[in-house]
């Protein structure tokens, strides 16, 4: 491995603490998230995509992203399937090698392996991981139905530390496993990208920017001066300038709509009349008809009539925005003009009243994620205020730290971590925590991220990940018990305040959250906790042997254990 190349990859893994992992391995995690990052602008954890070890069919990487979010299993496919009506999937796979060349015996492996794992009846031993990603792929092809744009994309990405040289011999291996690939019959798009020293090094590089697009933007007015925005436009844009901001070269959504407090509603009124605009091929009038989209960026180049924005998000129009998208295939749809507002910003408090502004024409129900909501951000500030050894900083926004030096991977508390600690926790349903992080949200209706709950339950939860996360990583809790980590993490919560909870908003919820809080920060108390925690699980007569735990009667068992064992 050349020196820049390793020094990249220590740097990552000390990020990541990923220290005790041999150094195939941690070029393998390197690689995934190099490559993933490219593609996907939201947080993951590095362990959603690996897939390198025994019985890994020569992948160590394996992904699906689906209408521009990354899906981890079958529940969030489903839920995603359900919300939008329409199914955008890309396939990856990743292969990475540490040897400074490029073997064409690998490469076929590594081709060999995607066929037999795209086939019927796999021949070769597959890991968990691989089982898990296979159950989602046959999910989503009993969804074909709902493909109405286009048949999913397959990336292909070989990872060595070596120079591709266009070899004849190996681009003729390629070729072959391609056209293979393309022959089953599944794919729009089949791609095999090479990437050698160089451009993992780039591709590593790359995911320290913001998203940015350079859009065509002609028919617009200057705004005048207003305190707090540094520039902005109104003005319309024409259907194909639209699709760039929206989407990437394959058609794929991407996942700019975080700041926005609707999620894609799919079969609603107001969407039903924005399709049927253009069903009707009404295009003419659209413009005339929508109310427009808002575009919230952080910086802005404007050459002539062309502009390039730099990390931005729709905060409004979502809906039109996955609409559109969806119809994109409509005959004659590039006649359409799309009302557009680009208001370019730093200022988060601005960027918040534009938010919610904006979104305040429709109802926004309360059991729908709001990211930039007063809570989240006064949420935010309460992790910055707890100064500890190993302090946790909670993302509002994707990728929001990716930038910040000295900060590791495993402190940032996402949202959809933060919502399934908090309900696993403290709504006593870590079975009901799989799935889309929208969806969850719905679930617990006015249960979570209301605005008179106090700060630290939601604190004290993210803190109990970290810990927890951090003995598995130590070997302190049998890793096997990973998959039931959030039923763990009830039972701790259990034995460090009692099964009864006092209301979210008293002064007594606060001491006994403080008192949980001490004893996870003390290390010999919390691994204890976590021990015993574990002991529990293990007596409560649950199928160890089930990859997942998502039934009730399974938590019902817990909450037996745990009286049982709280009452000797």
């Amino acid at each position: 491995m050349d020196k820049i190349t390793e020094s990249l990859v220590k740097t990552f893994s000390e990020q990541n603490e990923l220290d005790k992992c041999d150094l195939p391995t941690q070029f393998e995690h390197f690689a995934n998230y190099a490559v993933l990052s490219k593609l996907f602008r939201g947080s993951f954890e590095l362990d959603d995509i690996h897939t390198g070890s025994g019985g890994d069919c020569a992948i160590d990487g394996l992904f699906l992203i689906i209408n521009g979010r990354l899906i981890n299993d079958v529940d969030e496919l489903n839920d995603i399937a359900e919300q939008a009506g329409y199914l955008d999937a890309d396939i990856g796979f990743i292969q990475t090698k540490t040897a400074s060349s490029f073997s064409g015996a690998e490469i076929g492996s590594f081709i060999h392996g995607i066929k037999d794992f795209l086939s019927d009846n796999p021949h070769l031993v597959q890991n968990d991981q691989i089982k898990i990603r296979k159950s989602m792929w046959e999910q989503l092809i009993q969804k074909s139905s709902l493909m109405i744009n286009r048949r999913p994309v397959c990336k292909m990405y070989y990872v060595s530390t070596g120079k591709w040289v266009n070899d004849q011999n190996l681009k003729a291996i390629i070729d072959s496993g391609t056209e293979e690939i393309e022959n089953t019959g599944f794919f729009e798009k089949v791609t095999f990208e090479p990437h050698g020293a160089s451009e993992i090094q780039r591709l590593y590089h790359e995911t320290k920017n913001k998203l940015s697009s350079t859009i065509t933007f002609q028919h617009r007015i200057t705004l005048p001066d207003i305190e707090g925005i540094l520039e902005s436009y109104l003005g319309v844009i024409p259907f194909k300038e639209y699709l760039k901001l929206i989407q990437d070269e394959n058609q794929t959504i991407h996942s700019i709509f975080d700041d926005n407090v609707r999620d894609f509603l799919s079969d609603n009124p107001v969407n039903r009349k924005i399709k049927e605009t253009l069903t009707n091929k009404k295009y003419d009038l659209f413009c005339l008809l929508n109310n427009g989209v808002t575009v919230v960026a952080t910086s802005i180049t404007p050459a002539g009539n062309r502009f390039t924005i730099r990390d931005y998000q729709v905060v409004n129009g979502c809906q039109t925005s996955n609409i559109l998208h969806e119809c994109q295939l409509f005959e004659g749809i590039e006649a359409v003009h799309v009302p557009i507002k680009i208001i370019v910003t730093e200022d988060d408090d601005i960027k918040t009243s534009i938010t919610l502004a904006t979104n305040s024409q429709t109802e926004v129900k309360t059991e729908q994620l709001e990211a930039l909501s007063i809570f989240q951000k006064q949420l935010e500030i309460y992790f910055n205020s707890e100064k500890t050894t190993s302090p946790l900083y909670y993302e509002r926004r994707s990728q929001q730290y990716n930038s910040v030096s000295g900060i590791k991977r495993s402190q940032i508390i996402s949202i959809p971590i933060q919502i399934k600690t908090f309900a696993s926790m403290f709504l006593n349903s870590p079975h009901l925590v799989s799935g889309y992080y929208g969806t969850i949200v719905k679930r617990f209706s006015g249960k979570i991220f209301s605005n008179d709950h106090n700060y630290i339950p939601y604190y004290v939860s993210a803190l109990a990940y970290y810990k927890l996360e951090q003995a598995f990583k130590n070997g302190d809790v049998d890793t096997e018990l990973k998959k039931a980590k959030f039923h763990i993490l009830l039972i701790a919560r259990l034995l460090a305040m009692g099964e009864k909870l006092d209301p979210f908003n008293s002064n007594q919820i606060n001491k006994k959250c403080e008192s949980f809080k001490n004893k996870l920060l003390n290390d010999v108390e919390c691994i204890t906790l976590f021990k015993t925690a574990a002991s529990i699980f293990y007596n409560s007569g649950i199928d160890l042997n089930k990859k997942q735990y998502k039934s009730e009667s399974e938590t019902e068992l817990l909450l037996a254990e745990f009286r049982k064992f709280s009452s000797r």
